[in-house]
């Protein structure tokens, strides 16, 4: 692979076609190494360097620098510990061992965060998201799937279409808010000076200082000191509060940092990038428009599943006991037309592609014959 050094850097902006692996270091200048077929572009301006990759990247960094991941179309690894971290769209897998702070905007498939040291904003991730935090203020919204997270403190607003597990020693503020269209599970240590208000679709429970309740009608509300952090739950499934320990682990393995891991995935990117050396099919088809439309989709899926939690509880419980006032009349809502699609600007449908796309990276067809393959599909 090729290699570039930059000094004087304090951001680094990247949009990448493929994967990419961050790692820290203790040298004051950043490295890049990419595929010597692929182009690699960089500016350095005041301290800002922007990447724009055509294939795999890896990347060198100071401890101290900042990232801005504009577009990765596939994975990104970051190992060691590394600055603050804005990700605005991550097409595949996003993996992050430890960062000073951390808003992530989209991300497409799972999401693993480490350690982080500062508040954390993390929206839409289509797949399962897992974290640990020393302590600090997370707002956590739209996840797919399920979510685990383990803290010291937290404050902890948060949305998810699957299961949520929570361990921590305690909750702080009155901004604590967990919604989850599954079950959750809550393992916390001190419960001193907090109300917990739960509402379950399935069974609720709360075992604490050897005192264990189970509300066969899914709700309870208790008070413990003078309640001053608050905590709101809600779930489309059961609901266990306990001060025992977790019957769950966070998976939380990061690769090492080190040259041996380097030099691996260096070879992986190098190997990969030379069996996509005849043909580019980031050209064929609207990338960007597939990575949003799937993350949209499998936050639209969490959405639909916590609607759906909510509408079981509220018919569980009466809308005046949760709301404090009787239900409103529900306005009929107008049928809707089915309005004529537009004309495909291409022949090609996307299952096409995908199909063609796979059968070159299972070594079914070379890219020589894939691209006769999509010129006769675009003629036919």
């Amino acid at each position: 692979m090729e290699t570039s050094t930059f000094k004087d850097v304090n951001t680094i902006t990247i949009n990448c076609k493929k994967s990419v692996l961050v790692r820290s270091w203790e040298n004051d200048r950043v490295e890049a190494r990419y595929p010597a077929n692929k182009e690699c572009n960089f500016n350095l301006d005041n301290g800002v360097l922007d990447i724009d990759a055509k294939s795999y990247l890896i990347l060198s960094v100071p401890k101290n620098i900042q990232f801005v991941i504009e577009r990765i179309y596939g994975n990104l690894e970051a190992v060691g510990d590394l600055g603050k971290i804005l990700i605005e769209n991550v097409g595949g897998n996003c993996s992050i061992q430890s960062a000073e702070g951390l808003t992530i905007e989209n991300v497409s498939g799972n999401c693993k965060i480490g350690y982080i040291s500062s508040s954390t904003n993390i929206r839409n991730v289509g797949g399962n998201l897992s974290f640990i935090v020393e302590n600090g203020v997370l707002s956590i919204n739209g996840v797919g799937g399920n979510l685990s997270g383990k803290a010291d403190s937290i404050c902890l607003s948060t949305s998810v279409g699957g299961n949520l597990k929570i361990m921590t020693n305690r909750f702080d503020g009155n901004e604590n808010q967990l919604r989850a269209g599954g079950s959750i599970k809550l393992n916390i240590t001190d419960l001193d000076n907090t109300v917990i208000d739960a509402r379950a679709g399935g069974i609720a429970s709360i075992n604490y200082q050897d005192s264990s309740e189970k509300f066969t009608n899914g709700k309870f509300e208790k008070k413990f000191g003078n309640g001053e952090q608050a905590v709101q739950i809600r779930a489309g499934g059961n609901i266990k509060v306990s001060d025992g320990e977790a019957d769950f682990e966070i998976n939380q393995n990061f690769a090492s940092a080190d040259e041996a891991y380097l030099n691996e995935i260096e070879h992986k990117f190098e190997t990969r990038a030379l069996q996509s050396s005849g043909f580019d099919f980031s050209d064929l088809f609207d990338i960007d428009g597939e990575i949003g439309e799937r993350i949209r989709e499998k936050t639209q899926m969490a959405d639909e599943k916590i609607q759906r939690a909510m509408e079981k509880m509220e018919r569980k419980f009466s809308f005046k006991e949760e709301f404090g006032m009787p239900r409103p009349p529900r306005t009929p809502r107008p049928p809707v037309e089915p309005q004529p699609r537009g004309p495909k600007s291409s022949p090609i449908s996307t299952e096409e592609k995908m199909m063609i796309l796979q059968m070159l990276q299972d070594k079914k067809i070379t890219a020589e014959e894939a691209d006769r393959l999509l010129r006769a599909l675009e003629q036919s």
